[in-house]
């Protein structure tokens, strides 16, 4: 024991120093020696120091002294076991959760996270009720890392059975409800409510009789529009899990937001709540496609609406939302069964990627990926013939408009282009298109045009499905060069070319 010795006496020495200077000097001397040792000596350190005289210098005045005592506890705490801080110093610590300090406030935090993450360990917690006011008050903390982090307990605490009851009584509760009061710290709060929420059907239960989950519902009814956006961002993480989903239809809560959604014409506002119900309802129909369009086809109009509309405002989510529903089969099939709206809004999507601004072209071309993505253990001749149909359906050369984005000099859009091309040469019916087309082989195959490492990396994946085409869609000698290209991977450079380049110049 004699190093835990030498550790002692220079922490102790530490707090009779008054020059900052010195005492940084004995702090750097500690790091240093510690990091020195193995991790069996380290432990035994860490297990036998007195960590008192370290507390009673986080309230120094000076920001350094107090981050490098924090970097030096964080290094000695992860070396002991989760909960044992707690057990030693509960007095200490807890008082060190209201520190001025930030990095002091999130040193203790993350102590108590890895005691909430310790399915044997997180009692300690559960049975302290003075503990958890201290860190649900923390989600207020107007440093975000330590807000987060007394959020991310938070949630750990509710996902325990035990736990979950404990938080939603008495004083507990009247915390989260004092939390409330203020617009911006609630939604903090309410993210914490879904997401327990979200974690088995009695969470939900328990959520709702809280109360907590209607009022968060009734942010719909309010006159600002932020306040509804950042709402139907919450309650988008509920509707993506079943039961979630059936509480929101049992509460009315998307008969109400269809109804917004129609009536968006009559209230100029009402347009700023678009983008954030077609992100909800695009969500939805990410896990549901089936169930939205059967209960809600107003959803789907006003969706191909926007689309034609070409409202550039509103245009991004949309899309994003056309891209959720069509992920699936199921939601690809549904859409056929529309008739002439998917052939149509196609069209739009053409014009999009060609003529709009960047970000919306690469947005159309990433959300024309997925509308024609089927992964390989899904393709059969319906589902490649409805997505051939889709791409034909595009413009009169749906082929050569996408090699033509994969051409242009910029990385973003080139890259979007060269990842739809992936996505079609996965396909029977991209790769015949891709063999017939004339030059397209050689640019895919040509590595000096390609000069980003995003696009070199798309491009591999193109090949890459190219190396594992149908027999006799290529000739032998194509065949072998995509596989060879493969083989020497997306960053090969090949020396006899620029030593050529080189001579030339």
């Amino acid at each position: 024991m004699i190093m835990a010795e030498w550790y002692q006496a220079k922490i102790l020495h530490l707090c009779e120093l008054n020059n900052v200077e010195d005492k940084k000097d004995v702090l750097t001397d500690i790091k240093i020696k510690f990091s020195a040792l193995n991790n069996r000596d380290a432990e035994q350190i860490a297990r036998s120091l007195d960590y008192r005289p370290f507390y009673s210098q986080l309230t120094s005045n000076d920001r350094e002294v107090i981050e490098q005592i924090c970097d030096i506890l964080t290094i000695l705490f992860s070396m002991l076991e989760p909960g044992e801080i707690y057990q030693r110093y509960l007095i200490e610590v807890s008082a060190l959760i209201t520190n001025p300090n930030a990095s002091v406030r999130l040193l203790v935090l993350r102590e108590f996270s890895r005691t909430a993450l310790h399915p044997q360990k997180i009692f300690q917690l559960l049975s302290d009720t003075t503990l958890l006011i201290s860190i649900i008050n923390r989600i207020s903390d107007n440093d975000l890392n330590v807000a987060e982090c007394a959020m991310s307990i938070v949630k750990k605490i509710g996902e325990n059975p035990n736990g979950l009851h404990i938080l939603y009584k008495g004083e507990l509760l009247r915390t989260f409800a004092r939390l409330l009061q203020n617009d911006t710290i609630s939604f903090r709060v309410y993210e914490v409510i879904v997401d327990i929420a979200k974690t088995s059907q009695e969470a939900l239960e328990v959520s709702a009789q809280s109360g907590f989950l209607n009022s968060l519902i009734n942010i719909l009814e309010n006159e600002d529009i932020l306040l509804q956006l950042n709402a139907l961002e919450i309650l988008t993480q509920l509707a993506v899990f079943e039961e979630g989903l059936s509480y929101l239809e049992q509460q009315e809560v998307l008969s109400k937001l269809v109804q917004k959604i129609s009536q968006v014409n009559e209230n100029p506002l009402s347009n700023l709540l678009i983008p954030g119900l077609m992100k909800f309802f695009g969500n939805v129909a990410r896990h549901w496609p089936n169930e939205l369009f059967a209960k809600y086809p107003v959803i789907i109009s006003a969706l191909f609406d926007v689309i034609d509309s070409g409202d550039q405002n509103i245009l991004g989510p949309a899309l994003d939302t056309l891209g959720y529903v069509s992920a699936s089969i199921e939601g690809k099939y549904a859409l056929q069964a529309l008739g002439e709206a998917m052939p149509s809004a196609l069209k739009k999507i053409t014009e999009i990627v060609q003529k709009m601004p960047t970000a919306l072209r690469i947005r159309g071309l990433n959300n024309l990926a997925l509308i024609l993505e089927v992964k390989r253990v899904e393709q059969d001749n319906r589902i490649l013939s409805l997505t051939k149909l889709w791409f034909d359906s595009l413009c009169d050369d749906p082929l050569g408009m996408i090699a033509a984005i994969c051409r242009q000099p910029f990385a973003d859009i080139r890259q979007a282009g060269l990842e739809v091309l992936a996505v079609i040469s996965s396909q029977v019916w991209g790769q015949e298109y891709i063999s017939t087309y004339p030059g397209l082989v050689e640019f895919l195959l040509d590595r000096n045009i390609e000069s980003f490492k995003e696009c070199k990396d798309a491009k591999y994946e193109v090949v890459k499905c190219l190396s594992q085409a149908e027999r006799n869609i290529f000739d032998a000698d194509t065949m072998q060069k995509f596989k060879q290209f493969v083989n020497e991977g997306p960053y090969f450079v090949d020396i006899n070319t620029e030593v050529a380049i080189e001579g030339a110049l």
